[in-house]
């Protein structure tokens, strides 16, 4: 493991996190808080439960909420940033809006403006971008194979998005992965060009699992773990892809924001493929007394280009926590329905 005295931010500074009351941003606040960080998160209405949940895992003084309705609204940014030592913002538009003209703009509006923010305070040393991996590619039917880089972006979702043919059910997923790959474009391109006094990296998930801290925080964990209730809503809309524990995921985060060898990086956080079958399967061998579970799933996709991460991600957990392996599906699973007490 990386020892405390090289981490890129003092043990015992202050953290912001943005969209603390997220699936994602609520485990990053909970690793940092467990390497004894003190943090600040964003909340677009107050979430009394959410400091209650960390007080009493912490104790008092350790975690606060501050609301913040509209994450470009760069005067109340800049007076929550004040005493922070590093950013890492979470919270974005996950609305699925299918109109490009709405969500884009926002998103890089929203984005820039923490960029900018961050750049006045000079106490902040590092800035980490929750981005997603639609934001590099979505998986589609072909053959071959396509290895992430540095540089791969999802240009042909910005095309969708814009275009009047691309069809009705899936124009808000290109919406989506159009903002995702503007807006973490426009943060890199606004640090190359204004050179702020801090280090910027991005996280990029893919679908997202494992513990959930608290049961007002909705997620694709408790959308997956309905499934054990006969709700089949996920498999309606998510395909199978790549998923990432939640845990290995917001220690990602923490790497990107912690590991002074990270510096202007893309960390991708794909642990491994699944089939909806293979979700299913390890419910069902988790929680043999379910008799509501789902067992009615689409086929397995054939013909998919093959995804290839980058090996990096994986090192790192290694080389900072310690840790040999991203988390198996079958223990995200468990964390997940555990923490859910199905």
């Amino acid at each position: 493991m990386a020892a405390p005295e090289s981490y890129a931010i003092k043990i015992g500074q202050r953290i912001l996190v943005t969209g603390a009351n997220s699936f994602v941003g609520s485990n990053v606040i909970d690793v940092l808080l467990s390497l004894g960080y003190t943090v600040r998160g964003t909340v677009r209405s107050e979430r009394p439960w959410l400091n209650e949940l960390f007080d009493n895992k912490y104790g008092a003084g350790k975690f606060e909420t501050v609301v913040v309705p509209s994450l470009d609204d760069k005067k109340r940014l800049l007076d929550v940033l004040a005493g922070i030592s590093g950013v890492i913002h979470v919270a974005s538009d996950v609305s699925f809006d299918s109109d490009a003209g709405k969500l884009v703009p926002y998103v890089v509006n929203a984005t820039e403006t923490v960029m900018q923010a961050a750049s006045e305070i000079a106490s902040v040393k590092r800035v980490v971008l929750t981005s997603s991996s639609v934001a590099a590619v979505i998986p589609e039917a072909g053959h071959g194979r396509l290895e992430l880089t540095q540089d791969t972006w999802n240009d042909a979702s910005i095309a969708a998005a814009w275009d009047p043919n691309t069809p009705a059910e899936i124009k808000g997923l290109m919406v989506y992965a159009a903002s995702k790959t503007a807006g973490e474009r426009a943060a890199f391109d606004w640090v190359k060009k204004h050179k702020p006094g801090y280090v910027l990296n991005s996280v990029l998930p893919d679908y997202t699992i494992g513990e959930v801290l608290h049961p007002n925080i909705g997620s694709s964990g408790v959308l997956t773990a309905l499934l054990l209730e006969g709700n089949d809503t996920i498999i309606k809309i998510i395909l199978s892809q790549y998923f990432v524990d939640a845990k290995d995921l917001a220690r990602l985060h923490v790497i990107a924001l912690l590991n002074q060898t990270v510096t202007s990086e893309r960390l991708f956080g794909l642990a491994g493929r699944f089939e909806w079958k293979d979700v299913i399967d390890n419910l069902r061998e988790l929680r043999p007394s379910s008799k509501k579970l789902v067992t009615d799933f689409p086929p397995a996709r054939t013909g998919n280009v093959e995804i290839v991460p980058t090996e990096r991600s994986k090192e790192l957990l290694r080389s900072f926590f310690g840790q040999e392996e991203w988390t198996s599906l079958k223990d995200s699973l468990d964390s997940c329905i555990s923490s859910l007490d199905m």
